[in-house]
């Protein structure tokens, strides 16, 4: 069996089912799995690890095939069920496992699959972490291994909820108000934690798009394109909700609508949840990936706090984060840690502190984030350049004359506007992020740089 090495990715294995995915795959990954916690993550036997699934249809048949896999090279699965990633890593963190593996493609299309894997207190195994050798072992050795004795299994119920708990323990949230909140999850994970979100708060919920359904029938379960959260907002508009609320596939990010329906950006949901908590947690230390707008960094300087700029991606920040002692850190792409969960996403904690600050301020949210919209934002543009090395040159020559910063590919900052440019991982793409004053010099200043990205 030849495993394609493109399906191990920066952060995870994902590709389409089953093609690229098949459950022969899942055996071998789980083998190569348990090779990996017995010989690099140091357990000892019996060692037991997480097993979640998401709700694709493929998902049951690997899930089954990675814990055989895993139960071979005898370590004890413990089987969770289909659960949200954050409530899979709230089971690794809290439950004091070894580690663990979650069947999910996240915000991919239903034609996909894969696995996320974490080890002890959900520490994130990437690129820089031990995927690679994961991707070894289900190469060549695992067909080399004596099977013994094999693996328990064991059943853990009712994560979901207990992880819904966790998040809000660490705000009062007795104090939020009711609300009429629209929530859209696309038919995916994001649907079991709002659930259990609104038996603990007081709410009139509009459910839209809820049952499980891993064909996302309606619409793709990515809240970063914007044309998914369509019929969210008429749903805001028509239904006067005070709140929207969308998830991805896994439920790992998340974005919110205020209720004339305008997405918030995630630059401001940073900044507003940093302002929340820095009032508990005085001169902490909050985090901001190094695409976000500048309004990050002056909103968690004005209440107090230490701005930390950081690289792209789960990994790098999760692993920044426990050295400089984070307390809060987001992304561009919607996704949202906390240093009392390990670290991991805590999309729920985010929600519920939204919420509260809505019931303190007693305004609509419009009235709330929508003075903090200074600068106008490109999005993420991608460019195909065949020597990425070349055109990241050029940009440093012509643009010598700002702050230079090299955290995550070529970032320059201008008393008036900024850029940064990123290589792609796995692809021939750089891709740009620009903020400038106005929307007309964010423009002009996008088609500079992208005159001299293109040689």
């Amino acid at each position: 069996m030849k495993i394609d090495p493109k399906i191990f990715k920066a952060y995870d294995v994902r590709g389409i089912y089953p093609g690229e995915i098949t459950t022969e795959i899942a055996y071998a990954i789980g083998r190569a799995f348990g090779m990996f916690v017995v010989k690099d993550l140091k357990a000892a036997l019996p060692a037991k690890v997480a097993v979640g699934l998401d709700m694709r249809g493929s998902s049951p048949f690997l899930a089954q095939e990675l814990i055989r896999g895993i139960t071979d090279e005898q370590i004890d699965v413990v089987d969770i069920g289909r659960v949200p990633t954050p409530a899979f890593y709230y089971a690794v963190a809290f439950k004091d496992l070894a580690a663990g593996v979650m069947v999910t493609a996240s915000h991919n299309p239903k034609e996909y699959n894969g696995f996320k894997f974490c080890g002890p207190k959900a520490w994130p195994i990437g690129e820089n972490t031990g995927l690679p050798k994961i991707a070894a072992y289900a190469a060549n050795e695992f067909v080399k291994s004596k099977l013994g004795a094999r693996g328990k299994t064991s059943a853990l119920e009712n994560i979901t909820a207990e992880y819904v708990v966790q998040d809000l323990s660490y705000l009062n949230f007795g104090k939020i108000k009711k609300f009429k909140i629209a929530a859209d999850p696309a038919n995916a994970m994001g649907s079991l934690y709002l659930d259990e979100l609104f038996k603990h708060i007081a709410c009139d919920p509009i459910r839209i798009n809820w049952e499980l359904n891993g064909n996302m029938p309606v619409h793709e379960a990515n809240p970063l394109k914007v044309e998914t959260l369509q019929q969210l907002q008429e749903v805001v508009r028509n239904g006067k909700a005070d709140f929207g609320i969308a998830t991805d596939g896994d439920g790992d990010r998340l974005a919110f609508l205020d209720e004339r329906g305008e997405v918030i950006p995630p630059s401001i949901i940073m900044g507003l949840v940093a302002q929340a908590l820095l009032k508990k947690y005085p001169g902490s230390k909050i985090g901001y990936d190094l695409r976000s707008s500048r309004v990050v960094r002056e909103m968690i300087e004005s209440a107090g706090g230490v701005a930390v700029e950081t690289r792209v991606g789960h990994a790098f920040i999760k692993a920044q984060m426990k050295q400089e002692d984070i307390l809060f850190a987001g992304e561009l792409s919607s996704h949202y840690y906390f240093r009392e969960n390990y670290n991991y996403e805590s999309p729920v904690f985010v929600a519920a502190q939204l919420l509260l600050l809505r019931s303190e301020a007693d305004k609509p949210f419009s009235e709330i984030w929508r003075h903090h919209l200074k600068y106008s934002h490109s999005g993420e543009i991608n460019f195909e350049v065949a020597d990425k090395k070349s055109a990241l040159e050029r940009l440093e020559k012509k643009y010598a004359g700002g702050k230079i910063s090299k955290l995550d590919g070529l970032k320059v900052d201008y008393e008036d506007w900024w850029f940064n440019v990123r290589p792609s991982n796995t692809e021939p793409l750089l891709r740009l992020n620009l903020e400038a004053g106005s929307e007309a010099e964010m423009k002009q200043k996008v088609e500079e740089v992208s005159v001299v990205i293109r040689g």
